[in-house]
């Protein structure tokens, strides 16, 4: 072989082996998953060498010194193909975007209310409504009551009535209808002159007395085996009486009481915080205070996911061993929600802390942002917590979590997270960074960056303790 030959061999070999090792993985959006996003979507992954150029549907993308990615790709309902190249490497990743669901077209009869089954008492109100084109006679068969609606006189696509029932009724069905236009069925009404008293059989925190059915604000707790009066029902959620109002829980952690003395109405929401220490607890040494810290998700819930493969579980629960550590050097009890790849509820996680009479419950996580969202653009720092006593260990906290963490600080902020929803421990959520983000995800690694997290937490609870 003559020497050209030859050097034609070693540089098609190394060409060869540059192919091989160039590589392209996407962890967001997940190959064949439906991706809630409407115009564009967040697409995160890497590519090894980090120093490899690289296309997205021909498009150049920056990649972070880790490997790491970020690119905004926009998307069509339906399937969509991500072609990405890196080098002489070439891979396609496709995934589905749904068809949004149709809008009233403003030609049919739509029902509006009610859209659950509802339980009521005899000779309440019920709201009836539906959409239907303007100008039209629409009714409403009831059983075998029919009732004309009105049209509503800012909306006159939107007819309203009102029905009672003086006497018992099960199941009546609810039907709109108007000459030319198919009807439309609604949810049947029940009117009981009475309803049962109920035994709360649901965890504690998992059974919530609500405002309103499905997401109402959570109005108290109902501990097991508490007694309710029941008012009625909605879908899925018992009408009950609590402090003379009537609230709603899900029907699945109740169960009916037959006899007895039936719960009075105006009995006063449960107070689980009683027996607990005041909040904080300044007049006790380090020693003599217990903080629970929650690494969140775990096991099958992975939280979000980095560029590179890192996962969320995997990140807070390293940083909170590290916060773990720092405690219990400067003297404080020092307990974790978990300490390996553990699935947990997240209401086992409050009941944890609850049961432990815990003085502080910390739950330390790393964020991410719609799939429509651009993670570098949304990356911030921000602190969560339910009520006055979380509120108030969250801002100790906060200002020192920011100090040391060099991005957009959005703050403290109110927000109904389960783990957050403590009526008697103080508990707050932290979200440290985004690990959407090549940068958030490379510097969540950093071991100097975990330990001034650390350092910042220990100095946010010795501020909480001062009087």
């Amino acid at each position: 072989m003559n020497r050209w030959n030859a050097f034609i061999v070693v540089a098609f070999a190394r060409l060869l082996l540059n192919a091989a090792e160039q590589k392209i993985a996407i962890v967001f959006p997940a190959a064949q998953a439906c991706v809630p996003a409407s115009g564009r979507v967040f697409v995160i992954g890497s590519v090894m060498p980090p120093d490899t150029p690289l296309t997205v549907n021909g498009q150049t993308v920056t990649v972070w010194r880790t490997g790491g990615f970020l690119h905004m790709a926009p998307v069509k309902p339906g399937t969509n193909t991500l072609a990405c190249r890196a080098g002489a490497t070439e891979y396609r990743h496709t995934f589905t975007v749904p068809f949004p669901s149709p809008a009233w077209d403003g030609e049919r009869l739509r029902a509006q209310q009610p859209l659950q089954p509802l339980g009521v008492y005899t000779g309440e109100t019920v709201n009836l409504a539906c959409r239907a084109p303007a100008g039209r006679a629409v009714c409403a068969d009831i059983g075998e009551r029919t009732l004309t609606l009105s049209a509503h006189a800012s909306e006159p696509t939107l007819y309203t009535g009102r029905v009672s029932f003086p006497f018992p009724v099960e199941a009546v069905p609810v039907v709109f209808y108007s000459d030319g236009l198919p009807d439309a069925p609604a949810a049947p009404l029940t009117a009981r002159p009475a309803w049962p008293a109920y035994r709360v059989t649901g965890p504690l925190f998992e059974t919530r007395a609500r405002s309103e059915p499905g997401d109402g604000d959570t109005v108290g707790f109902l501990p097991p085996g508490f007694l309710v009066q029941g008012a009625g029902c909605s879908g899925a959620h018992t009408r009950l009486w609590l402090a003379g109002i009537r609230r709603f829980a899900e029907t699945r952690h109740l169960t009916p009481v037959a006899g007895g003395t039936p719960p009075r109405r105006d009995q006063p929401v449960p107070d689980l915080a009683a027996g607990f220490s005041p909040h904080p607890p300044t007049n006790r040494t380090p020693a003599g205070i217990l903080v629970v810290l929650d690494p969140g998700h775990g096991g099958s819930s992975s939280g979000a996911v980095g560029p590179t493969g890192l996962t969320e579980k995997q990140a807070n629960l390293e940083q909170a061993g590290i916060v773990k550590t720092v405690l219990e050097q400067a003297g404080f009890n020092v307990l974790l929600t978990r300490q390996a790849d553990l699935d947990l509820d997240l209401y086992e996680r409050a009941r944890l802390a609850y049961g432990k009479k815990a003085d502080a419950f910390i739950s330390i996580h790393y964020n991410s942002c719609g799939a429509s969202g651009n993670p570098c653009a949304s990356r911030h720092i921000a602190t969560y917590a339910w009520n006055g006593i979380g509120l108030r260990l969250a801002r100790a906290l906060h200002p020192h979590l920011a100090a040391v963490t060099p991005i957009q600080d959005e703050g403290v902020r109110t927000a109904s997270f389960a783990v957050c929803r403590n009526p008697a421990v103080p508990s707050c959520l932290l979200e440290l960074d985004f690990i959407t983000c090549p940068e958030g995800e490379e510097a969540l690694r950093q071991k100097d960056r975990q330990r001034r997290v650390a350092e910042a937490i220990l100095a946010g609870l010795r501020d909480w303790l001062t009087p």
